[in-house]
């Protein structure tokens, strides 16, 4: 039998995940074992190589998995070498359990995909014993993204170098200071990219602004049809757009000069603000972000109103069927 260079093999692999990886919310991203199990029974090598590489990212449902992988007779490789990469798809009734993170001594990444929840469940899920080593955050489908969250991240993952929030219906708007659906007038740019650490909705910055290596922040938003908020086809940026609602838009931007000191503010500009009050009011950057990156897509003008239904259900749990099982009960 002709057995291949296990460098070979080894590369041929990590390509067969990479292009089988899925963005889809909420499901195991992953190719299925039965795909590749052929190869872990070709011979004891190439089993090793394949098991580093499924396990590389750890597909988890629940933090109970994370106790079964503590017994060091269960693939103890798994927390101490293999898994660089975290995707947590919990149910409704596992979201708020602890998620201990012990003994993952090479993790990297973290992506989170939040279930199907009414917009009153604002608060974060708790992550504990974070490792250092960690330095992506990917949160997925939050519902309520106040700055109150931003803090808890900041809190937790004082490593990260990139921060990704995707999959957003809404977002925190710094006049009116709650959450609200995005509202556009078409056409609208499918990003806008900001640079110099610019580009967060203030109240975002200022939770932010202890994380000393953040580098990259990305926010992905869905958007349907507004009425005040426009676009310059030349300078979509001109304005610094950075999470506004479209009412708070409409009642204050027709006043110039109340638009020419926001707009200052969110640069960090304003000489009219002393002291304490200062740092309250304008814009302050964490000190090594570089880009501010918003990206976004068109959703159906019907769909947007999201949860009213749910919240007359106060004690039900919401449906939110996970597709695939954990990799550590596969």
């Amino acid at each position: 039998m002709l057995f291949l260079p296990h460098e070979l093999v080894r590369e041929i692999i990590a390509y067969f995940f990479t292009v089988s990886s899925s963005e889809e919310l909420r499901v195991n991203t992953k190719p299925t074992w039965s795909l590749v199990h052929p190869l872990s029974v070709a011979s004891q090598a190439y089993r090793a190589l394949l098991l580093e590489a499924w396990f590389r990212v750890l597909f988890t449902t629940s933090p109970s998995d994370f106790h079964f992988l503590r017994d060091p007779q269960n693939f103890p490789e798994i927390r101490n070498s293999w898994t660089r990469e975290l995707h947590c798809v919990p149910t409704y009734l596992r979201l708020y359990r602890d998620w201990d993170f012990t003994g993952f001594r090479r993790l990297q990444t973290i992506r989170f995909d939040h279930p199907v929840l009414p917009r009153r469940e604002g608060r974060l899920f708790r992550f504990l014993d974070v490792p250092s080593s960690t330095v992506e955050l990917d949160l997925r489908g939050l519902i309520w993204p106040n700055p109150y969250v931003l803090g808890e991240i900041a809190h937790t993952f004082p490593s990260l170098t990139t921060l990704h929030l995707s999959h957003q219906r809404s977002i925190w708007c710094g006049l009116c200071h709650t959450c609200s659906d995005v509202r556009f007038v078409d056409p609208v740019p499918p990003k806008l990219v900001y640079r110099e650490g610019l580009g967060l909705p203030i109240h975002y910055a200022r939770e932010l602004s202890s994380m000393q290596h953040l580098r990259t922040v990305c926010i992905t938003l869905s958007y349907s049809t507004g009425i005040h908020i426009v676009f310059d086809p030349e300078d979509p940026t001109k304005d610094l757009w950075s999470g506004e609602c479209d009412s708070c838009v409409g009642m204050m931007y027709g006043d110039v000069e109340f638009l020419a000191r926001w707009t200052a503010r969110k640069r960090g500009l304003h000489p009219g603000f002393q002291g304490e009050d200062y740092s309250r009011r304008v814009y302050i950057k964490p000190p090594a972000l570089e880009m501010v990156e918003w990206t976004f897509w068109r959703t159906n003008d019907a769909d947007i109103d999201i949860d009213e239904e749910s919240e007359e259900d106060d004690d039900e749990e919401p449906d939110d069927p996970v597709s695939n099982d954990t990799d550590v009960e596969a």
